[in-house]
Parts: structure tokens; sequence; C-alpha cells
């Protein structure tokens, strides 16, 4: 794990992401703040967590889904069309892109050799799969317990919507690790879980939820609970600044959804950052003890 702190960086955080109901306190915002203040090994840590802008864009521009680009990706609509169109990857070189990214540009290329079609499903998963497995090869545990956090809740949930609603789903699983080969194959309740991954009892509780956006909110305070569990012995590391990052996703999902929800957990995550907090006497004398 990286042994840099960044004193200055967490204590500015409330001024950079307190804002109003515009939302400047954005995602897109602290990213290019985050890449002037951190160190650049930690800034790719912290752009891992933005791919997945680039996934849903990649797939609206190839399946020509009429949804705007979303500026939280990482790519521009250049770089995007250098990994679609085949004349232009063919002037593209592996170090321009993630190596994920770079990988399905190259798959693509083999299928138009033998013109056979990749359907959006398809892309999806090896988008998805892809990327799952980036995350868990990133040089940092903090990357690697969420890759598996959000792995793991969504091959549940997903196994949990195939038996509700009778469609198969074993081949939309992601990775092959414990969670993952037991929703394939075990047909019980729990997926005989319940002694190796004890929280599969809280997500079928929380799957049984009638309403939807509740469920969706429930999900996501589990989430961030989880956030603040393995960063409880993280104060100034790189490790807190990405648990906010990620904090800040949520916040700025629910302002969409239901903004009410979305101010309580902004609140809260402003309330986090301004109490939990215990700087060192040379940091107060330097800079003075935050507002």
């Amino acid at each position: 794990m990286s042994r840099r702190n960044y004193y200055c960086l967490i204590a500015g955080l409330p001024d950079i992401i307190q804002d109003d109901k515009k939302l400047h306190f954005s995602t897109s915002r602290i990213k290019e703040y985050l890449r002037d203040e951190l160190h650049p090994d930690d800034f790719r840590l912290a752009k891992l967590f933005y791919f997945p802008f680039d996934n849903q864009n990649l797939l609206n521009r190839m399946f020509r889904k009429e949804k705007p680009w979303d500026e939280r990706g990482n790519l521009t609509e250049e770089q995007a069309d250098h990994l679609i169109l085949p004349k232009l990857f063919e002037e593209s070189r592996p170090e321009d892109f993630p190596r994920y990214l770079y990988r399905f540009g190259q798959l693509l290329r083999t299928r138009e050799e033998v013109e056979e079609e990749i359907t959006l499903e398809e892309a999806d998963r090896i988008l998805t799969c892809e990327y799952f497995d980036t995350l868990q090869k990133a040089p940092n545990q903090f990357v690697r317990q969420v890759a598996s956090y959000r792995m793991d809740t969504g091959n549940i949930l997903l196994a949990l919507n195939g038996r509700k609603h009778s469609f198969q789903f074993e081949e939309a699983v992601t990775g092959d690790n414990l969670v993952a080969r037991a929703v394939r194959k075990n047909q019980t309740r729990d997926f005989g879980l319940t002694v190796d991954y004890p929280d599969v009892d809280q997500l079928i509780q929380i799957f049984e939820t009638e309403n939807l956006l509740e469920r969706e909110f429930k999900l996501d305070s589990r989430q961030w609970n989880f956030l603040d569990d393995i960063t409880f012995f993280h104060y100034f590391s790189v490790e807190r600044v990405l648990a906010y990052l990620l904090k800040v996703f949520l916040a700025e999902r629910w302002f969409h959804l239901d903004y009410e929800r979305g101010q309580a957990m902004f609140n809260q995550l402003l309330s986090d950052i301004e109490t939990s907090f215990e700087f060192p006497e040379e940091f107060s004398n330097a800079y003075g003890k935050k507002r």
C-alpha cells in the first residue's frame, strides 16, 4: 500500500466538494483536482474507478445508442473511435490505452476478420470481466478489496434476479472465485455461502425489498459502510482519498435519483471529513485547524 500522506488534500476536500444543487462537486471536477494533487501512481488508481463510464461510452457508440457522451470517462470520443473503427485502430499503439481496452479493440478486429458479429450483451460481459480483472490485479489492496466486493455483490444479485424471473444467468456471472462458482452451481437459498460469505443473508434480505428505490438505497448504504470498514485505520493515505471519491459517486447518483437522500449522503460525507480526522500537531501548527 502507498505510504504517501495527503494532509492538505484531505483537509481541503470540504471546500472542493461543498456546493449547491448544481453538483459542482461532481466526480468529473474532483478527478481534475486529484490529477494535480495526487502522485501519478496514486492518480492512476483513482482513474480506475472512472473506467465503467468508458465501458458504457464504448457500448453506446458501438451499438449506436442515442445517449449523450459521459464526460466522466477517461477516454475522449476520438480515442473511443480509435478502438472501435478498424482503420483508426491500426494507427493506435497499445500504450495509448488501458491494457484491457486495447485487448478489446484487438478482439473486435479478430471478430471482423472472421465476419463474426459481437452482440451488445457479449461486449458488455467482456468489458465487465476485463475491467474487474484489471482492478483485481491493481498494486493496491484497497482497489482489490473494492473489486471483490462489487463483483461478489453483483454476482449474487444477478443470480437472485435470475431465479426470481427464471432466466439463464450463469454465463453472465463475472469471475471464477468462491462466490462466482457458488451462484453458478448451488441451488440452495443462500447458494451455500452463509459460512464463507456471511453477508449473503443481508443481500438476500435487501433483494427482497419490494420498493426498488429503497432497495437501491440499502445497497448503496451497504457499500458506504463497507468503505468505512476497510479504511478505518487509514487516515491521510490514498486509500482514504479513494474511499471519499467512491462515496461522492454514490452521493452524485442519489442527487439524480432522490435529491433528499443524495443531500443526506453528501452531508454525511462532509461530516465524516470534518470530524473523523485527528490532525498531527505539525499540520495544525503549519496550516491551522479546519474550519
